[in-house]
């Protein structure tokens, strides 16, 4: 990872090499084309001046004349018959010129032949204008240039060339250093601080401020570490909340185990120190159980059997099973509603009514409890409502998660292992339906669970 800005500046460079070299070649090669282009056309209008001159007269005193014209100049003229015979010339040939001319075909010539050979050897190039006579050919006139004109002009665009050219270097390699500290430097510092992570350290000070894809990944690696900071937070807190749970009715059986190993213990402090310590299994017994559906939830291994079921002959049951508890608090339990096909889980439904309904025992103490069930326009339903101390606003928001109370209101006084209501919402989710809690300080709390339609 240390390595990236390598990588990806290498890989800038290149490219931008490679882009360049295509660039500055293809405008070089073109700057060459276009001045041998010009000196072929140049050359190739003097050719047909003299060729033109020699069709008006073609002795020896006029191509002695245009011999005599070029021979001051840079230019070299070749006079020759239809046979390729040289009859003159304004300067020494070289032995290429002489190549050329001897490789020249001079069968069935016309006067807008032009003979291009740009740089093919090296030292010239060359144009041919026929003579053509009254319909008969008699002759030519070859131009020669040498290569130093075009090269008048190409070596300075060299120069020119090799100065861009090492600019352009210098500034890709100016905007190398800048790409490479714009994306691999953000990437090797998220790369340390999911090192952090990894390490348990989670105090990641990544820069979010970016609208980027490099600024996405940074704003989620932050917030993954606030996850998992949460994460450990909550874990810790609920290992502390279960060790106490947990250790809290070992303690009354134990206590009270010691007490009624006592042999003058009476017998009525010994029914009674028996029921604590059944009351307190029961209820080591109902949070293990809870946790282990936890665990369930947790692992993804929690299902229920969705069949067509009369939800209110659940209700009922359920109903019937509380109704002695609720009334020997001296609370009003009214039970109605119309009978409602659902799709679910006897067992479960049942688990998420009793629960509620032991929540309203628990936290009402005096007035009523009301359930109610039937179909509205949105599905089947049914709602718990009691008259208790309610729940406040600010604690509303975290009555579903595992292990919450609110105080006074969940103090463990009561009872309860906190886990109630987090299991309820996972079994009612399971059931595609929702579980919405409403209620209002001193004034009851009401429960509804949902079916959509």
């Amino acid at each position: 990872m240390r390595h990236i800005s390598h990588y990806i500046g290498l890989l800038f460079f290149t490219a931008l090499f490679l882009i360049g070299s295509i660039l500055f070649s293809t405008l070089y090669l073109n700057l060459v084309n276009q001045r041998t282009d010009e000196v072929l056309s140049g050359l190739l209008n003097r050719g047909n001046t003299h060729r033109d001159v020699l069709e008006k007269s073609f002795d020896q005193e006029t191509i002695d004349h245009v011999s005599l014209m070029e021979s001051a100049s840079e230019f070299t003229v070749v006079v020759t018959d239809q046979k390729g015979k040289i009859l003159k010339s304004s300067n020494r040939l070289t032995e290429e010129m002489k190549t050329e001319l001897t490789h020249t075909e001079f069968q069935d010539q016309r006067k807008d032949l032009v003979l291009q050979t740009p740089m093919e050897h090296g030292n010239f190039l060359m144009t041919d204008s026929p003579i053509t006579i009254a319909g008969s050919h008699r002759g030519h006139v070859f131009m020669f240039a040498p290569e130093r004109l075009i090269q008048q002009v190409v070596k300075p665009l060299q120069q020119q060339f090799i100065q861009v050219g090492i600019i352009a270097v210098l500034l890709s390699l100016v905007t190398v250093a800048l790409c490479t500290r714009l994306i691999s430097k953000p990437l090797i510092n998220m790369e340390r601080a999911t090192a952090k992570l990894r390490d348990g350290n989670l105090e990641v000070d990544l820069p979010i401020e970016r609208s980027d894809e490099l600024g996405a990944l940074a704003r989620s690696i932050t917030q993954l570490a606030k996850d998992l900071d949460y994460v450990n937070r909550e874990r810790t807190e609920f290992l502390a909340h279960i060790s106490h749970e947990l250790r809290t009715p070992l303690t009354y059986v134990k206590g009270y185990a010691d007490i009624l190993s006592r042999p003058d213990l009476p017998d009525s402090d010994k029914t009674m120190y028996l029921s604590i310590i059944k009351e307190e299994s029961n209820h080591l017994s109902q949070l293990i159980e809870h946790l282990m559906l936890l665990a369930r939830l947790d692992e993804n291994q929690f299902s229920v059997d969705r069949l067509p079921l009369a939800l209110d002959e659940v209700i009922l049951s359920i109903a019937d099973k509380m109704r002695p508890a609720i009334e020997e608090k001296g609370l009003r339990f009214v039970v109605s509603g119309h009978p409602v096909t659902v799709m679910g889980d006897q067992v479960r439904l049942g688990q998420v009514l009793l629960n509620l309904l032991d929540n309203a025992r628990k936290y009402t103490e005096v007035g009523k409890i009301e359930v109610s069930y039937g179909k509205n326009e949105t599905g089947a339903y049914f709602t718990v409502k009691d008259t208790g101390i309610g729940i406040s606003e600010e604690a509303l928001p975290h009555v579903k998660k595992r292990l919450y109370r609110s105080e006074p209101s969940r103090s463990r006084s009561r009872g309860g292992s906190g886990l109630g209501l987090t299991i309820a919402t996972a079994i009612v989710q399971a059931h595609d339906a929702t579980l919405d809690i409403k209620s209002e300080w001193h004034a009851g709390t009401c429960v509804t669970v949902q079916w959509r339609a």
